[in-house]
């Protein structure tokens, strides 16, 4: 170890001869170095040596003579025989530095150069050169070393390094010019893999960006993601090198042009090397719809797949109104195809089947026995899930604290197995795809006309060798609201006598939706109960939440989302003032005592006494003196609200067997709330599954044609229509995006792209983490309105039986829908309507000469006419009747979109 003495001789010069310097040595000083390295405190030497070399000055403070062992002395010796040999030390350190050929060839340089490049020490030397340490109580500015030098080296040698580094990345950034609009390429591009292979090819340039990015005590910072940042920078860096490493460009012009970003704003940007520029994006849209509409072509003819449509309203803006050039309010119609990969493939017999079995079917429509037959076999399976819905309401109430009960895991307080539930997963992913919207809209037959050859033609089928095909093998499903399946079934019907099979559109197989289902559900309820102020039905449900808007029923907004919620709360409120009213206790903890099969029992009796038909019977029975109409009243709303909770449950689940098992006690319903548009559609489905579809129809329409799952989650289910008003709603949101003077014509070239936009969208919110806002909502606590909801109806006393209470207002008496329909199925005339506007003849011709490219529309206007309905004239005017009316009330049902 050496000796302070020894570090006071390091600084020692000498002079060309070898004689010690009595003055100091001498070193250039530049401005810009005074301060600008930490001092290192080094006592002065007593006595100084001067060893001149070239250019250079002398040094003062070397000892003249060495203590002998120490470095001091054997650095001076070694410099006194360099000096002999005529050799600096900058000849030697470049000779051992590969300057010269004969010397790097020589084992003991060899070794001594690996020795010093591999040392410890080698990083302390050049900080030394780089920044020299300041002799302790000098004056003089800091020494100038190889500051420069050193500086300009070490940037050099990082640009060199950087450069290569980024040139190494450029084929993680380069985009496929054939694959760049493709889902798989957009979603492909994810931070975390950039930033892997960033740290991988590029560890300098993503050390020094880390550095800059983040100092060491923002470690812990968990709102900050400088990874991110860092991963940004070098993209655009990439970008800037060469247009063609795009990846992260592509995927960021797509979305931000759906997200409401003008084409100002995309040239800003574009110059900030962050997107491309809108022309390119633009073009690129229109490239992902094409690719899409090939795409949709493919997998329809490899996967079974269902069709919908709906009517779509958009505001068409200009910047200069003109006489040609005028804003107006567009109505058109938008469709979606979705195709189901996990689906049986249908038979190759499927169309001859479907035709055999409508023809027999047509002649033996259900009657009412048989769907009362249905409801009594249904009936056990649905009780089940209405008990658990019972027993659910109380594990559900904050008020019970169910972390606190004992048998909380119990198997007994779990749900009943679904009856036929739907599979999830990634492989049961429903794909969709947007078909062009169209200057068409849903306003008479001959529109749906028009539309059913426009949705063809865009899918490929065109020709006559197309359609023939289409009308003789395969089954398309239509699936809307209740106006478009009505006006569809009646063109259907107009055409029974035409030519052929695909004018007749035999191969046609029509679905309502049910999300529109649940709407019209839901507005029978509302009809029923709404009641007065002063009672205790809707209307003063909603006066005491202050849930303004609800008391009529409105058809546009957020109404029905609204009214669902409002529902809830008030039978969660009603049905916990019944658990507290059976079971006699005070509170809802007082049943921790009960063990998870009482707590079944007892839901089971709150079930038979105060949700079901049968204790409505046995309050009927009662003498006139001795019937509660109050608690009949609250008993029957508990009956038919529990039917319709359990229902939008089994659509969000995919249990179509429980929604297939409530089809009859839905038709009596909307029989007796007076609703025949719907009545007539779940008889029409009633009629298809029980009459006049095959066995592998049937399994189709439940397993694949009711709903869809497009994020493969249990709970995630949606009816096929719904999902059609999400995808109007994205068409909506393009048009915004577009701005002013769009028209149709874009539009149909854009929305096949849609579901594309949709992922993009998604997989950038997941990427940055902000999916979550704008997407999902904090939903106010439920508690404070339910517990409202429950004193009120304490309040009433009207969950206790009191014997001759009367319901005094007559707007507060509400009628049993579900007793009004089962008395209307056998007394009144409309299922004899609706057997007679169904029997008709339907033709077998199949004359091919007729169809053309576009189909025989000119033919068909006749039969829209009513001049030639090939089905005899008497089923012709009943069916226009009937149509008229349907109008009327459809397009009241329509308006709920």
């Amino acid at each position: 170890m050496s000796t302070q003495k020894d570090h006071q001789n390091l600084f020692a010069t000498r002079d060309v001869d070898g004689n010690e310097s009595s003055e100091p040595e001498i070193e250039s000083e530049p401005s810009d170095n005074e301060g600008g390295s930490p001092e290192v405190n080094i006592p002065p030497p007593s006595q100084t040596t001067d060893r001149v070399d070239e250019g250079e000055g002398a040094a003062q403070g070397a000892p003249e003579n060495p203590q002998a062992g120490s470095i001091h002395a054997k650095v001076r010796e070694v410099l006194d025989f360099m000096d002999r040999q005529d050799v600096k030390l900058v000849d030697l350190l470049d000779a051992m530095s590969w300057g010269d050929y004969a010397a790097t060839q020589d084992a003991k340089v060899r070794r001594e150069r690996t020795l010093l490049l591999q040392s410890p020490k080698l990083s302390s030397i050049l900080d030394h050169w780089a920044t020299p340490p300041r002799q302790i109580g000098s004056s003089k500015a800091r020494p100038q070393g190889a500051t420069a030098t050193m500086n300009t080296f070490a940037r050099d040698y990082i640009k060199k390094t950087v450069d290569n580094e980024l040139e190494e990345l450029a084929i993680v950034f380069e985009s496929p010019t054939t694959e760049d609009v493709e889902k798989a390429t957009f979603i492909g591009t994810t931070f975390l893999d950039l930033e892997t292979k960033i740290r991988r090819h590029a560890p300098l340039v993503w050390s020094l960006l880390e550095g800059l990015a983040k100092r060491p005590e923002q470690e812990k910072n968990v709102h900050k993601e400088p990874d991110k940042i860092v991963t940004i920078i070098v993209c655009v860096l990439s970008y800037s090198r060469s247009h063609n490493r795009c990846r992260f460009q592509k995927l960021l012009s797509v979305y931000l042009k759906f997200k409401g970003v003008s084409a100002k704003g995309f040239d800003t940007l574009h110059a900030m090397g962050l997107t491309m520029s809108y022309k390119w994006t633009s073009d690129a849209v229109e490239r992902m719809s094409v690719a899409s509409m090939e795409e949709a072509k493919v997998m329809k003819d490899s996967y079974p797949w269902l069709i919908s449509y709906d009517n779509i309203n958009v505001p068409f803006r200009v910047f200069s109104q003109r006489l040609d050039n005028k804003e107006d309010f567009g109505s058109g119609t938008a469709a979606t195809i979705y195709i189901k990969r996990d689906a049986k493939p249908l038979p190759a017999d499927a169309n001859q089947k479907l035709r055999e079995k409508r023809a027999d079917g047509i002649t033996k429509p259900l009657t009412g026995i048989e769907i009362l037959d249905l409801a009594n076999d249904a009936y056990p399976r649905i009780r089940k899930h209405l008990v658990y819905q019972v027993l659910r309401f109380l594990l559900e109430n904050p008020d019970f604290k169910l972390k606190t009960y004992k048998g909380r895991n119990s198997d007994t307080l779990k749900a009943p197995p679904p009856i036929c539930e739907l599979p999830c997963g990634p492989d049961h992913v429903t794909l969709q795809y947007l078909l062009g919207t169209v200057n068409i809209p849903e306003a008479s037959y001959e529109d749906n006309d028009r539309l059913v050859n426009e949705w063809l033609n865009q899918m490929g089928w065109s020709s006559a060798e197309d359609r023939k095909k289409v009308a003789t093998e395969k089954i398309v499903t239509w699936v809307g609201d209740q106006l478009t399946v009505d006006r569809l079934r009646g063109l259907f019907k107009y055409r029974a006598g035409d030519d052929n099979s695909f004018d007749r559109l035999d191969f046609s197989v029509f679905l309502f939706g049910w999300f529109h289902c649940q709407m019209a559900h839901a507005k029978s309820l509302h009809g029923q109960y709404l009641g007065t102020s002063r009672g205790r039905g809707l209307k003063q449900a909603f006066e005491l939440l202050e849930k303004k808007g609800l008391s009529r029923i409105l058809t546009q907004g957020p109404y029905h989302n609204d009214l669902n919620e409002v529902l809830h709360h008030i039978a969660e409120a009603h049905i916990i003032q019944d658990w507290l009213a059976v079971s006699g206790v005070e509170k809802l903890t007082d049943l921790h005592q009960k063990t998870p099969e009482e707590l079944l029992a007892l839901a089971e009796k709150i079930f038979l006494t105060r949700a079901s038909s049968e204790a409505l019977t046995e309050l009927e029975a009662l003498p006139e003196p001795n019937q509660d109409e109050s608690l009949h009243q609250i008993v029957m709303w508990n009956r038919d609200v529990l039917h319709y909770i359990i229902l939008e449950r089994a659509i969000r689940l995919g249990d179509v067997g429980l929604m297939e098992d409530l089809l009859p006690y839905l038709f009596l319903r909307f029989l007796g709330g007076k609703n025949s548009k719907y009545a007539t559609e779940v008889l029409e489905l009633l009629q298809g599954l029980h009459r006049e579809w095959s066995d592998d129809i049937c399994e189709m329409v439940r397993k694949h044609c009711w709903l869809i799952n497009t994020s493969g989650k249990r709970h995630l289910h949606c009816p096929v229509d719904r999902a059609q008003e999400h995808n109007i709603k994205d068409i909506k949101v393009t048009y915004r995006s577009e701005g002013p003077n769009i028209k149709w014509e874009f539009l149909k070239r854009l929305h096949p792209a849609i579901h594309v936009i949709r992922a993009v969208a998604e997989h950038v919110e997941r990427q940055f983490g902000t999916q979550t806002r704008g997407k999902k909502h904090t939903t106010p606590q439920r508690e404070k309105d339910v517990r409202k909801l429950q004193d009120s109806y304490k309040e009433s006393g009207h969950h206790k039986y009191v014997a001759g209470r009367k319901i005094t207002a007559p707007k507060d008496r509400a009628k049993d829908y579900f007793k009004e329909g089962t008395v209307k199925l056998h007394t009144e005339q409309f299922l004899q309507n609706w057997h007679f506007s169904r029997f008709y003849v339907r033709s077998t011709r199949e004359d091919w000469s007729a169809i053309g490219e576009e189909g025989s529309a000119d033919e068909g206007e006749d039969d829209l006419e009513g001049n030639d309905g090939g089905g005899g004239e008497e089923p012709a005017i009943v069916l226009e009747e009937e149509s008229e009316d349907n109008a009327s009330e459809g397009e009241e049902a329509d308006d709920e979109s």
